[in-house]
């Protein structure tokens, strides 16, 4: 490596203990790995981040409006002039084998939109959140290849496809702005429609095994681990709504698409109330009917997409 043509994107929302730890582990990095760090922060009293980092180049965009993942990546990358962008969850922590095999994969191939690095848990680094995430052959979930299990050397140091980007990924900038950038009709959960837009913009999409970055969630043997994120009720409600635009999008046309959608969500569903009932900081009434909100709202029109860059350049674009 050594060119500084990378910008990592984060975005951020009242998590001051996670995206310190994210950009202290940037700051571990080799000089010249990234050229700049853009983070937006929709926090209610976002900290000074540039003050409490400033070993890092770091672009900070604060917003007193919560603008929820999709938006706010778009309004980050419009400060973003380098040719890849490095989208970061800022419940992450990264080493320099976040980056080599994914940048390399990117310069070896102009046709490579985007690669995802393995994840592991950071609090249990010999389990695997997930290597890479293909559609299963239905298309109404993704396999989720190696998830909750140990590390498999015979899954690892591969280039294996992958239909969603989730967690963390690098993508080509000029691929971001040919497909307009994240649909803002999606407001949380956005990474596999960008996925499959940049595939049909002619993009290639892989997860690279051998690369690795570490998710700081709840592991295994936690209750209700598989819902830390659910427990913010702003962020459930739009979350289960995406999963149902994003699956009826997909199969628009097909008869009772409704029904079928909310047959194969029952399980998540179910899972994520129990994750209700036995996480201390969940409170089952309230989250309960987000949850009911999110799906009613799931099964109703479907949102025209807002791509949030069309029409509007990137910085230096």
């Amino acid at each position: 490596m050594g060119e500084t043509d990378l910008t990592v994107l984060i975005v951020t929302h009242s998590r001051p203990d996670r995206i310190g730890r994210l950009l202290e582990s940037l700051a571990r990095l080799p000089p010249g790995w990234v050229h700049r760090v853009v983070v937006v922060d929709d926090s209610p009293e976002p900290a000074d981040l540039a003050e409490l980092h400033p070993e890092l180049e770091l672009r900070q965009v604060s917003s007193s409006e919560r603008l929820f993942i999709s938006k706010a990546k778009n309004r980050g990358l419009r400060e973003v002039t380098d040719p890849f962008v490095y989208f970061i969850d800022d419940d992450n922590v990264v080493d320099p084998d976040t980056f080599r095999g994914p940048v390399d994969t990117m310069r070896q191939d102009p046709l490579v939109a985007a690669v995802m690095p393995a994840v592991l848990y950071e609090r249990r680094p010999d389990l695997v959140w997930v290597y890479a995430t293909p559609f299963r052959r239905d298309r109404w979930a993704f396999d989720l290849i190696g998830r909750n299990a140990p590390r498999d050397p015979q899954k690892e140091g591969r280039l294996l496809p992958t239909d969603a980007l989730p967690n963390a990924s690098l993508v080509r900038r000029s691929f971001l702005e040919r497909v307009g950038g994240l649909d803002e009709s999606l407001p949380v959960n956005s990474s596999a429609d960008l996925c499959q837009r940049l595939q049909r913009a002619g993009g290639r999409t892989w997860a690279h095994t051998g690369s690795f970055i570490r998710h700081d969630v709840d592991p295994p043997g936690v209750a209700g681990y598989w819902a830390q994120h659910s427990t913010d009720p702003d962020r459930l409600d739009r979350e289960v709504t995406d999963w149902f635009v994003f699956h009826r999008r997909l199969r628009e046309g097909s008869t009772a698409v409704r029904a079928h959608s909310l047959w194969h969500a029952a399980p998540f569903l179910l899972a994520t109330e129990l994750a209700f009932l036995i996480r201390r900081d969940a409170r089952w009434a309230s989250l309960s009917a987000r949850l009911s909100r999110g799906v009613v709202r799931g099964l109703g029109p479907l949102p025209t997409p807002v791509y949030g860059l069309r029409g509007t350049p990137m910085v230096g674009g």
